[in-house]
């Protein structure tokens, strides 16, 4: 009855989710009450063991042996508050220099202007949000393509596959989701799928060289021959960066601001200290630093929505994973479906669901493949040795073609300043989305971190 139970919960989850009945919050904690008290009907146990459960899924659980496993809320801490700094950080214009800097060197030069697109593009994603990377790099961009001839489905790509990447960093969300379901800190899985990420940016910059490459051809720009943009053009694209959030920024306190963001960023990749503690004294500093208390709480309430949106749904899922877990769901589920892998596929799992699991990234929403499909794989893994860091890279390989889904809402803002319809924009992303997932497949398997 458990094993039946379980896939109850996790399917109706998918499908609430997916047909838009409910959000994710609701339907994390809804259905995972109902099932839980289920589970405690048939079996005869007290309805407050539900509310066990919960508080285990959100805190910590001991096991016999006193292994302490974490729940969501240090996830859920480290993603608020590393939200919060990188909201902070582009408030007071800490990237502003570096790239007005470039946008200036790159003048009309088709090549440059690509390389200096997806570096642009790479240093605004660092804050976790879409939506706002497509703003700001549209807004500076966009005209300038157009007054070159720029191809401006290079531009879209060139602003999404950064944005892919930046994703997966630890304030992106999907970090945080997979650790919280694996039950790992946030540090573990970074540490590891770093080569991978840094991998990925080389191929990213070398198809923006090549894309220049190809542009120059095209427009028959000669070096030291062709102006095609004016020094005023160029100082109306450096304006959209400065004037973004002008009152925000504290030019006089770059050093200090600078500073501070590698001394975390050390700490964090190192695991010297735990990645809640890292962001949560970081934000602090940083709003004590730059402004005074009345815009403290104007920074707090203006970023906290973003951070808020997220964390509330790493909240919701400690519930609905200290139910699945400690009802026994999970072990029930896992039991019936590692009995029907053969022993021969079973060491190769987290290949597998490298490749499977890609898919599902692509057709589900985030929250619906690491709170629906992950926590099932993940304890199949465990009965073939794969260990919880493994089976997390195996669930990040998809993120490589996430961003061609139409379950991501904001896709159809960059496609509407990119002047591009869905189908040219799926086309043109898979040409260079598939290869970056098969970097992304070789770079895990080479390093270590994805089992073959």
């Amino acid at each position: 009855m458990l094993t039946v139970l379980g896939y109850i919960l996790i399917i109706a989850f998918l499908a609430l989710v997916i047909k838009k009945k409910t959000s994710a919050f609701t339907g994390l904690v809804v259905v995972s009450v109902i099932c839980g008290m289920a589970a405690c009907f048939f079996y005869g146990i007290p309805l407050e063991k539900v509310l066990d459960w919960i508080k285990e899924g959100l805190f910590y659980t001991v096991n016999d042996k006193g292994k302490v496993s974490l729940g969501t809320i240090n996830p859920t801490i480290m993603i608020l508050f590393a939200i919060l700094y990188f909201s902070i950080m582009m408030n007071v214009g800490l990237f502003d220099p570096l790239c007005v800097y470039l946008i200036r060197k790159a003048k009309g030069d088709p090549l440059k202007v690509l390389m200096v697109t997806v570096f642009t593009a790479s240093v605004v994603t660092l804050d976790g949000d879409g939506t706002t990377t497509i703003l700001i790099i549209t807004s500076a961009f966009v005209p300038l393509f157009k007054q070159m001839g720029i191809k401006l489905s290079y531009l879209a790509m060139l602003i999404i596959l950064p944005t892919s990447i930046g994703n997966c960093l630890p304030w992106g969300g999907p970090l945080a989701r997979a650790a919280a379901v694996l039950n790992l800190e946030v540090n573990e899985l970074f540490v590891q799928i770093l080569p991978i990420l840094a991998v990925a940016m080389i191929y990213i910059f070398i198809l923006a060289y090549f894309m220049g490459i190809s542009e120059r051809k095209r427009l028959g720009y000669v070096a030291g021959h062709s102006e095609v943009i004016s020094a005023e053009q160029i100082e109306e694209m450096v304006a959209v960066i400065r004037n973004h959030d002008k009152e925000l920024k504290r030019p006089n306190r770059f050093i200090f601001n600078l500073v501070l963001t590698i001394g975390m960023l050390v700490l964090l990749i190192m695991g010297l200290v735990s990645g809640a503690i890292v962001f949560l004294v970081g934000t602090a500093i940083a709003l004590a630093a730059n402004y005074n208390d009345k815009e403290q709480r104007d920074r707090i309430t203006a970023n906290g929505g973003d951070a808020i949106a997220v964390t509330s749904i790493i909240i919701a899922a400690g519930c609905f994973l200290g139910i699945l877990n400690g009802s026994g769901m999970s072990a029930a589920i896992a039991q019936h479906l590692a009995s029907l892998i053969p022993e021969s596929l079973g060491s190769h799992t987290a290949l597998i669901f490298a490749f499977i699991g890609s898919i599902a990234c692509y057709a589900l929403p985030v929250d619906a493949y690491y709170f629906g499909i992950l926590p099932v794989v993940a304890p199949i893994a465990y009965k073939f040795g794969i260990s919880p860091t493994e089976i997390g890279m195996a669930s990040f390989m998809g993120q490589a073609i996430r961003y061609a889904s139409p379950t991501v809402a904001w896709l159809f803002l960059l496609m509407d300043r990119t002047e591009m319809s869905f189908g040219e924009y799926q086309k043109e992303f898979f040409k260079y989305s598939i290869p970056m997932f098969f970097i992304f497949i070789v770079t895990a398997v080479l390093t270590g971190v994805l089992p073959v």
